[in-house]
């Protein structure tokens, strides 16, 4: 009896050498890993489950009209002093020496003293990016509208509220900007047999930037006596969005407002489609603010009542005339002009 107690120990022993020896061991570390993998796993598991209950509890309550859900907001922050970034094409080409789009700086203004600035005048435009002149800005590469949203939406660069620039809107204020409370209808849950047993629900619409189709610049025509020309200066830019009111008409309106001389250090390291040569990539610096690349109209100058021009009285509910408004007024800039020079 004691030898075959002996004989069955030692075969025991042998084996747990065996499994050591080939790992059998370490897969059992592994399956207790596993099992404890398993236990993170189901604790993760109870957590979405109770997450998961939260949720079902919330669009019961919100199927119900208790209450109404929440737009959730991550945490932004503000990210002034990160250097741009660049939004350009992978080059193929070796590098010679020749500085590219991210060596680009700002090309500054001409300097201007206050004493020589004889005339000014604002101007509110209207950038409409289905127009062909404007297909650049939707450049499926590199589009202006993701570049200006981005800037704003993840704190790159200071938004306003309005075009007084006197406000600051918070990156998580430009975030929530747009997005809608959408009210529909779904199949009740509790009875998931009958089809027509239907409950309202509600959920929100997340702006995102490739629903912006238009933009308004804000900018000065000066003329400067010491250089003596009449040059436009965009002051500042803002992507629109549209938005119905209850009283049934749809209205555009902008998202934020961004100065642009904090914008142009990341506008000049963004390259815009060229369609005359692919060689040369121009910067969106540039489109703006040197070479004006784009097709607009006027909807907005400085007056006494400083107000839009479709929202004047001689102007409502006639598109038209508002047109020619806008017209008249680009010509009486280019007649000043002209007279300056006119002996």
């Amino acid at each position: 009896m004691k030898k075959g107690m002996l004989i069955v120990a030692t075969c025991l022993i042998a084996l747990n050498g065996y499994s050591q020896d080939w790992g059998w061991g370490d897969a059992g570390g592994s399956s207790s890993s596993g099992g404890g993998s398993g236990r993170t796993s189901s604790s993760g598991s109870s957590s979405t489950g109770s997450a998961g209950g939260t949720s079902g509890a919330g669009a019961g309550a919100a199927a119900s009209g208790s209450s109404t859900p929440t737009l959730a907001v991550p945490t932004i922050g503000t990210h002034y002093d990160d250097p741009p970034a660049f939004h350009r094409e992978t080059p193929f080409t070796t590098n010679d020496g020749r500085p590219g789009i991210d060596d680009a700086v700002v090309v500054p203004y001409p300097f201007l003293r206050e004493a020589d600035l004889k005339f000014r005048r604002r101007i509110w435009r209207r950038i409409d990016c289905r127009q062909k002149m404007n297909r650049s800005f939707t450049w499926p590469k590199n589009p202006v509208t993701q570049i200006i949203y981005e800037a704003a939406t993840k704190g790159l660069v200071r938004a306003y509220h309005t075009d007084s620039l006197n406000r600051i809107k918070t990156p998580e204020e430009c975030y929530k900007e747009g997005s809608k409370l959408v009210v529909t209808q779904i199949q009740n849950w509790r009875n998931p047999e009958d089809n027509e047993d239907l409950v309202d629900t509600a959920y929100y619409d997340i702006f995102k930037w490739d629903k912006i189709v238009r933009f308004e610049i804000m900018e000065d025509w000066l003329f400067d006596y010491k250089h003596g020309e009449l040059r436009p200066r965009i002051i500042a830019i803002a992507p629109m969005y549209e938005e119905k009111f209850p009283n049934g008409q749809t209205y555009e309106l902008p998202l934020f407002w961004i100065k642009m001389d904090d914008l142009r250090p990341t506008l000049a390291k963004s390259e815009v489609f060229n369609r005359y040569n692919d060689v040369m990539r121009i910067s969106w610096d540039d489109l703006f603010n040197h070479y004006r690349l784009f097709d607009s109209y006027i909807v907005k100058t400085t007056d006494w009542d400083d107000r839009y021009l479709n929202m004047r009285t001689e102007f409502q509910q006639d598109g038209l005339a508002t047109l020619l408004e806008a017209e008249n007024i680009k010509n009486d800039l280019f007649i000043f002009e002209h007279d300056l020079w006119e002996f």
